[in-house]
């Protein structure tokens, strides 16, 4: 997967889904880099009960006045970004950890009444400091090489993933000392059997909703109907030919939806034995119970076939492949946010 344009020249088209951490956000910070351009930016680093601000939230302001994202809205972003705005007339500007109540009577009220807090992170990002280190970070997210970009007192810097968990984001503090880490690999993920109206319309739900998509179908007019939208496709011809393409299939959810029945099971055969963290078909319980028996013959056990969901998505009385879309990405969301992989 290989970035198409220039980040040298402000450029940066990707051949990736996830709009939000390509050319969206990441993307838009670096271009203003480029331009010589500097930039705030807010980051949402955790949150108590209550704050529309959630982990992950984050914003930028640009030179020119525009905002890119949101921390939350309300009073309380209008006043978050007028304080970070006085980063812009400073000589020099250390990145600061600011907590924000959202009750009145607050010492650091943040002028909403809904309960709870949030602690967001203000970073003036410079050219001349941050620029290398925003362009790598960018070309990292785009070919999902993993490393970790560090926010600190002391700036901002980037270092190659050497754990062996993955994480989004972390902030760690003791006393007076902190750092928020933000890894590179994009942890919301979906690989998608079947490229059909299902399929087509689940891949631009997730793609909408941030995830790193991929779709696969063996008919080329298929793949092309969804290749415009920047979703990655390929050519699988048999499932067992996709597992250098699928990566780190233990934060990847696999949603089986294929023309027939015969590329149904293989495409549950390769899932299971990739070790997904869900897997989900779209059918019936008779077409459920067939395909038991003929993953049983195959040599899978019944333990390992309670592993597939059947049939995939909420139950909300979905028809159309819009509405099974959204049943499906909302079950993704609610397995990947309560960590409940129901099976």
């Amino acid at each position: 997967m290989k970035p198409q344009g220039n980040l040298d020249s402000g450029s940066l088209i990707t051949q990736s889904s996830g709009r939000d951490q390509y050319n969206g956000f990441w993307g838009t910070a670096c271009s203003e880099l480029v331009q010589r351009r500097m930039v705030l930016m807010i980051i949402v680093a955790r949150c108590r009960k209550g704050s529309p601000g959630t982990p992950g939230a984050k914003m930028l302001i640009l030179e020119g006045g525009r905002t890119v994202g949101t921390i939350g809205g309300g009073i309380m972003e209008a006043r978050a970004q007028e304080r970070a705005r006085t980063a812009f007339f400073s000589s020099s500007y250390e990145p600061k950890l600011v907590e924000v109540d959202h009750f009145l009577g607050s010492e650091q009220s943040s002028g909403l009444v809904c309960g709870g807090g949030q602690t967001n992170i203000i970073v003036r990002l410079s050219p001349s400091q941050d620029l290398d280190t925003i362009r790598k970070f960018v070309l990292n997210l785009i070919s999902d090489m993993p490393s970790v970009i560090e926010i600190s007192p002391q700036g901002i810097k980037l270092t190659d993933h050497v754990s062996s968990s993955f994480f989004h984001q972390r902030l760690i503090q003791k006393g007076d000392c902190w750092k928020f880490e933000l890894g590179s690999v994009n942890l919301k993920r979906c690989a998608i059997y079947g490229a059909g109206h299902c399929g087509q319309a689940l891949a631009r739900q997730l793609n909408w909703l941030g995830y790193s998509v991929k779709i696969f179908d063996a008919r080329l007019e298929h793949r092309l109907e969804v290749s415009d939208l920047g979703i990655e496709t390929s050519n699988i011809g048999h499932p067992n030919e996709t597992p250098t393409i699928v990566r780190f299939p233990r934060h990847t959810s696999a949603i089986v939806m294929t023309h027939s029945y015969q590329t149904d099971v293989d495409a549950l055969e390769f899932a299971l034995r990739m070790d997904f963290r869900f897997i989900g078909l779209m059918g019936t319980p008779p077409k459920l119970n067939r395909i038991y028996k003929t993953l049983t013959d195959r040599g899978f056990n019944r333990a390992q076939l309670t592993n597939i969901t059947c049939p995939v998505g909420i139950a909300i009385g979905s028809d159309t492949p819009e509405e099974i879309a959204v049943s499906v990405a909302a079950q993704i969301l609610q397995t990947q946010k309560t960590g409940n992989e129901s099976r």
